[in-house]
């Protein structure tokens, strides 16, 4: 569901969590378009803010690593753990900024 964390199947050690950002109209599809996320204490360098906007996420601020999106399978979302509806445009301006550098 769009805007909403699922834990990562894959390689959850460098990337805990995907935020979905596909459309839900596109639903039967059997992929995901998702950003992953990485845990600020854990980044070295400085973000690019508007690009790497900071979620927290059970507690924790977690950087979304736009420039990172992909599509996975279905099978390689884990269990959903919040959605971020409060945090959409936020998101949407990072993607905005990723493909137009608006």
């Amino acid at each position: 569901m769009q805007f909403t964390i699922y834990r990562n199947k894959g390689n959850a050690r460098a990337y805990p969590y995907l935020l979905d950002v596909q459309s839900d109209i596109i639903g039967e599809l059997a992929t995901r378009m998702v950003i992953p996320l990485f845990p600020l204490v854990a980044f070295t360098g400085r973000p690019a803010q508007r690009l790497n906007p900071v979620i927290i996420v059970e507690g924790d601020k977690y950087l979304v690593m736009t420039q990172d999106m992909a599509a996975v399978r279905l099978a390689q979302l884990g269990d959903e753990v919040t959605g971020v509806q409060e945090s959409r445009q936020l998101i949407k301006d990072a993607i905005d900024f990723l493909f137009d550098g608006v």
